[in-house]
């Protein structure tokens, strides 16, 4: 595992976590009138962290096409919005071939 890829899984653990703290604090919101500056403060968080991890995604990440095996990258919009299969795997047109299938990342090699 490259180092990108552990800060995103750190990334992945901490938006999971602000993600249940966000849920678990609407209660507190409504039951003790804890002020909405607070909430809206956590969800900022929680879209930063969100918009972090897929331009980290989109950066690192090349998908290979099962049928002509060529390698692409994609970048933040279509990591968004692309459908996930899998761990790793998202269903992708490939730009070269035109076949809309799953496509399976893995880490970009670097040149030196």
């Amino acid at each position: 595992m490259s180092k990108e890829e552990k800060i995103i899984q750190v990334l992945k653990i901490i938006f999971l976590v602000l993600i249940i703290i966000f849920v678990s604090t609407f209660v507190f919101l409504i039951k003790y009138h804890w002020t909405a500056y607070l909430y809206l403060a956590l969800f900022i968080i929680i879209m930063a962290c969100y918009i972090t991890i897929h331009i980290l995604k989109s950066k690192i990440y090349i998908y290979t096409c099962p049928k002509c095996q060529h390698q692409f990258k994609i970048s933040f919009f279509k990591d968004v919005t692309a459908y996930n299969a899998g761990n790793l795997s998202k269903i992708l047109v490939c730009p070269h071939c035109g076949i809309k299938e799953v496509m399976k990342a893995s880490v970009k090699k670097l040149k030196r």
